[in-house]
Formats: structure tokens, sequence, C-alpha cells
């Protein structure tokens, strides 16, 4: 298929890349309604720091589980071609329950359910957009930036609308959006086998290759601090007594940075400095933002700490898509992705998330913050060290160290 006819719309049998920009939109802008907002509502209705650094963790670390489980239960009952319809549909289901409950054992159950659901929407997402772009997969960025675009100015609206109100409203802001995203996916042709290959098998044959392993355990550590970055940054500032309406304004700024970033400098980064240059630079910024936080308890300082976002999350996730799409084996483009972005990646959020939960009781936010930005900066030297080899020339592995089995 060329690149003119991948951009053609349905009529050619793909995705046409305005669909798949709206779909970014609806499926994020519903994670916009909740994100920063649930470890708010964790802590209105009682829990402690390690309670909400377990649910926190919970969600990533089922999400490992997810994806495999639903290509088995897609298998079984030829379900492979709406799987995305499916999964996005029913998350609406858990995120109702959490309306209704406060008790910490329903949570957890609530939560391990959201998982459940969502922990396919994301490598089925990505590799759709991969699959519109066709040979221009380097843009992956400009079409992920819409989800950024759906993202913010929702985030900032669910701030201002919970703002002395039930905060409990922001799980039908939810179902409202990814309700519309479950409708959207019906026009979305979806690969016939998204997640063909178990974990087990797909970890099994990238394993042998040195460079991905190496670039794994740094994609490991980068969503390690990207959980803190993310997560407590919303609880931080409601410590700092900031209102609802300033925690969205900051989700909003952080996400329009991204947007913008993605849209402009990403996409000649990745192509200029390669996914492993592009990563160290993730960990160098996220040292920079955790310094900001613990050195300057001011609301508006880590509010505008925010704006840095596009250069930690958004060059990590794009660096990772990258190196996970084309370092995969034939016929394991889909389940690279869901190695890079669901088994090492959950992995990562869900221990920063453990870990953060505990630190920010007993040794206060701002230690907790300085810790992980040390992390950020120890993490960016070793890796710097180890990758010499690469960095030194382009990007293209020798041959040798490119074989996997």
């Amino acid at each position: 298929m060329t690149a003119r006819e991948l951009h053609e719309g349905d009529r050619g049998g793909g995705n046409h890349v305005s669909l798949v920009r709206w779909l970014y939109v609806l499926i994020y802008g519903s994670y916009g309604t909740t994100a920063i907002y649930r470890t708010l509502f964790f802590r209105r209705v009682g829990l402690d720091g390690a309670q909400i650094g377990l649910l926190i963790g919970l969600q990533p670390l089922v999400q490992i589980v997810a994806g495999p489980m639903w290509s088995l239960i897609a298998d079984r009952f030829h379900l492979r071609s709406r799987l995305l319809t499916i999964v996005t549909g029913m998350s609406c289901l858990p995120m109702l329950g959490m309306f209704f409950c406060h008790s910490f054992p329903a949570l957890v159950v609530w939560n391990i359910l959201y998982a459940l659901f969502m922990g396919p929407i994301q490598p089925l997402t990505d590799s759709i957009a991969l699959s519109a772009l066709g040979r221009e997969r380097y843009k992956y960025a400009s079409i992920r930036a819409f989800g950024s675009l759906g993202y913010a100015p929702v985030m900032w609206l669910t701030g201002y609308l919970i703002e002395g109100r039930d905060i409990r409203f922001i799980f039908w802001g939810y179902v409202l959006l990814m309700g519309s995203a479950a409708l959207l996916s019906l026009r979305v042709r979806v690969e016939q086998q998204p997640l063909r290959a178990s974990v087990t098998r797909g970890l099994a044959s990238l394993v042998q290759s040195k460079p991905w392993r190496l670039f794994m355990m740094a994609l490991f550590v980068t969503m390690m601090v990207q959980s803190v970055a993310f997560d407590y940054t919303g609880l931080y500032l409601d410590t700092l007594r900031a209102s609802e309406s300033v925690i969205g304004l900051s989700g909003a700024l952080g996400s329009v940075s991204q947007t913008l970033i993605m849209l402009t400098v990403l996409p000649a980064m990745l192509k200029g400095w390669g996914s492993r240059r592009l990563l160290l630079f993730a960990l160098f910024v996220y040292g920079l933002r955790f310094a900001a936080q613990a050195l300057l308890p001011v609301p508006w300082v880590v509010v505008a700490s925010q704006v840095l976002v596009g250069f930690t999350f958004g060059a990590s996730l794009v660096a990772a898509v990258d190196f996970a799409d084309r370092h995969a084996p034939p016929g394991m483009a889909a389940t690279s992705q869901a190695l890079a972005t669901g088994l090492m990646s959950g992995l990562g959020r869900s221990a920063g998330g453990m870990v953060a939960g505990s630190l920010y009781d007993t040794v206060g936010p701002q230690r907790m913050f300085g810790l992980f930005g040390g992390i950020s900066a120890f993490a960016l030297a070793v890796f710097g060290l180890l990758w010499q080899p690469w960095l030194a020339g382009d990007e293209e592995e020798p041959e040798a160290e490119r074989q996997m089995s």
C-alpha cells in the first residue's frame, strides 16, 4: 500500500488519518476528566498515602496482564476486529462503580477492573496510528499530539466544574467521552491480529537483543519517574492549598505544552537524534522538573514547571514507540509495542507509584521529588555511558546485534 493510499480514508480499506486523530482526542479527553483528579478523590474519601500509592501502582501492573488476556478472549470468541470498541466501552463500567463507592477494598476492585479494560487501548490505538501513517511513521508524534489536544481543555474545564462541587462527577465525564470513542471506533479498521503473540513469547524473542534489553531498562526507569511526576503533582498542589481550578490548569498547561512540542519540534528531534538520545533528553528534563518542585514549594512554580511535560513524557513516549516499532521482529510489531508500552512502562509506573505513595507521607513531598530527581540524574549518566557505542554513530545497530530469534 502506498503512502497516498494510506491517506485516502476508508475507501481503500485503511484508516483515514483524520479519523485516528479524532479517536485520540476522545480517548485522551476521557483520561483528562479523571487523570490528576483521581488521587484527589482518593484523598477526599479518606485514603492515606500508602493506600493511594497502592491504587496507583496496581493499575499499570494489572495492565501487563490485560493485553494477553484480551488477546485470548478475542481469539476464542472471534472479537478481534472489534476489540478496541469492546474495551473502550467496557472501561466505562468501573468508572461508574467508583462514583458509588468510598471504601478502600471496593476501590481496589474497581481499579483492577478498570485496568483490565484499559490495558489494550493504548497499544491498539498506537498500532492503528502507525498503520495509517505507513512509511511516514516518524510523524507519529503529530498524530499522538491530538490526544493531548483533547486532554488539555477537558482537564482544565473539569477543574473548574468540580471546584466547590462533588468531585465524583469526574467519572461521568469519563463515561461521556470514552463512550463516544467506543462509537467512533466502529468506523476504524483494526489489524486482524493487533496483539498476536503473548507477552511471554514476545519477550523470549526480544530479550536476546542487547540493544533491546538496555532500552527497556532505561524505559523502566523513565516510566517510574513519570508516574511520580504525573500522579503526585496534583496531590502536591492540593497539599500546597491550590484550588481544583489551579490543579486543572496545571494539567492543562502540561498537555498544551506537550501538544505544541509534539506537533512542532519532537518529530524533527526524533529524526535527527534517534530514540536513545531523545530518551536521555527526557531523563534530563525530568531531573529539572523534580528540582523545581523540591526546591520551590510554591503552587505557581509547580504549575509553571508543567510546560516541560512535552520534553519529558512526550519525548519518552515518542522514543519508546519509535524504538519498539523499528526493532520489532517480522510480524511482531504490535507485540513489540505491547512489550514497550505495556510490560516495561507498566512495571515502571507501578514501581514508581507504589514507592512514591509511601514516601509522600513518610519523608514528605519535597524530599520525595528530590529523591526521584536524583534517580533521573543517575539514570541519565548510566545509560549515557552504556549507549556510547551507538550514540557515537547513527541509530542503526550492527547486524550481529540486530539478530533476534
